[in-house]
C-alpha cells in the first residue's frame, strides 16, 4: 500500500507490542521500520524500464530480508542519547514495524516478492487498494491517541478494526469473483485465467479482467455493501504474447528480455495500446475501471525492434469526482446483473 499506511502499520503494531518497553519512541522506530522497505523505489534506469519493474517489492520485502531491513532502520536511532539504554528495544520496534511491510503489500493488487531469493512469484490477494482511507484512518486515529495517552488500549482496538476490514475486503473480492464467473457464463466464456481487483472506491468498486480464447476482457464491478452487485461492461482486445511481436522485435535479444519481464511483472495481461502503434499495455491497472487504456506498458522502435517504457502522452488519473459521486448517489452506467445476464440469453 502506500508509503504513509505502511509508516502507520509499523507505528501501530510497534505501539502495540512495545508501548511499555518504549513508551514516547515505539511508535516512530516503528513508522520508520514500515517505510523503509520501499526504498527500492530509487533502484531505477533511465534506459531500461524493466528495473524497476524488477527491483520494486523485490529483495526489501522478502521475509528472509526482515531482519537486515529492520537493523537498517534501527542505525539511526541506536545513536541517540535518549535510546542508549533501549538498544534491544529499537531493534525490536524496528523490526517488527518492518516485519508488517511485506504481508500488507501482500492484500493489494501489485505483487510482493515475499519468497525471494527462493522464488519469484509476485504474491497478490487482491483484497484491498494501493490507498484507502477508510483503512488508514483509524490506524492514524489509534496511533495518534496512543501517543498522547501512552496507553496500548486506541492502538490495539484501532488494529482489530482494521484488520476486520482487510477480512472484509477478503468477503468482498470473493463476491467480485461470483459476479465475473456470472458474467463470463452468461457470455458463454470460458475463463482461462482472471483476477478481480480493487479499484478506488472503500471496496465497493471492482475491475473484473479475464481471459477467454486468447482474448482479454475488463468489466467495472459495483459490489455495494447493501445492494446486489452491478455491472459496467467493458472492453475487450486479443491478448499479445511474444509471437505476436513484428519480426523485427523478436529478433532482438535485448528486447526478448524486456518483454520476457513485462510478460511476468503483469502477470500475462499483456495487450495492445488502443491508438497507440507497437505499444503494448499492463492491462491490471487502467485508467477507468472497465476500460483496456494502461498506465504504463512498452512501446516498440519501428525500425530497430528495441522496447522502451511507454506512458500515456497525457498523464491519466482516475476521475476521483466521478468516483466519490457514484458511490454515494450512484452511476447510471452500471446495471444488474440479472439484467445482463437476461439480455446476453437473448443474443
Amino acid at each position: 500500500m502506500d508509503s504513509i499506511t505502511q509508516g502507520l502499520l509499523g507505528a501501530a503494531v510497534a505501539q502495540a507490542a512495545l508501548k511499555k518497553r518504549l513508551p514516547r519512541g515505539a511508535g516512530m522506530i516503528g513508522a520508520v521500520g514500515g517505510v523503509v522497505p520501499d526504498l527500492d523505489v530509487f533502484i531505477r534506469s533511465f534506459s531500461d524500464p524493466t528495473v524497476g519493474w524488477l527491483f520494486h517489492r523485490h529483495f526489501t520485502h522478502s521475509l528472509l530480508f526482515i531482519p537486515f531491513g529492520g537493523f537498517l532502520a534501527a542505525l539511526p536511532f541506536l545513536f541517540l542519547p535518549r535510546f542508549r539504554d533501549h538498544k534491544r528495544e529499537v531493534i525490536m520496534a524496528a523490526i517488527i514495524g518492518y516485519a508488517t511491510h511485506a504481508p500488507l503489500d501482500m492484500f493489494t493488487s501489485y505483487g510482493t516478492q515475499m519468497f525471494w531469493p527462493f522464488s519469484d512469484y509476485r504474491v497478490k490477494l487482491d483484497w484491498m487498494g494501493i490507498v484507502d482511507p477508510i483503512y488508514s484512518i483509524p490506524l492514524a486515529i489509534g496511533v495518534f491517541l496512543t501517543m498522547r495517552t501512552l496507553s496500548a488500549r486506541p492502538v490495539r482496538i484501532a488494529l482489530m478494526l482494521t484488520s476486520l476490514y482487510i477480512c472484509f475486503g477478503g468477503w468482498q473480492h470473493h463476491r467480485g469473483v461470483v459476479v465475473q464467473q456470472r458474467l463470463a457464463a452468461s457470455r458463454r466464456h470460458r475463463i482461462e485465467y482472471a483476477r478481480v481487483m480493487p479499484a478506488p472506491g472503500w471496496l465497493v468498486m471492482w475491475r473484473s479482467v479475464y481471459v477467454s480464447n486468447g482474448r482479454l476482457y475488463s468489466d467495472g464491478i459495483q459490489s455495494s455493501w447493501f445492494r446486489a452487485p452491478r455491472v459496467l461492461p467493458g472492453a475487450s482486445a486479443d491478448m499479445t504474447t511474444f509471437a505476436d511481436l513484428p519480426a523485427n522485435a523478436q529478433a532482438n535479444p535485448e528486447t526478448r528480455r524486456r518483454f520476457e519481464i513485462f510478460h511476468w511483472f503483469a502477470d500475462g495481461l499483456i495487450a495492445p495500446v488502443p491508438g497507440e502503434m507497437d505499444a503494448y499495455g499492463d492491462m491490471r491497472i487502467t485508467s477507468e475501471v472497465e476500460s483496456l487504456s494502461p498506465l504504463w506498458g512498452l512501446k516498440l522502435n519501428a525500425v530497430t525492434g528495441e522496447a522502451r517504457r511507454w506512458e500515456p502522452s497525457a498523464p491519466q488519473g482516475r476521475d476521483i469526482g466521478r468516483i466519490l459521486q457514484g458511490l454515494v448517489l450512484g452511476d447510471d452506467r452500471y446495471r444488474p446483473l440479472d439484467e445482463l445476464e437476461a439480455l446476453d440469453r437473448t443474443r
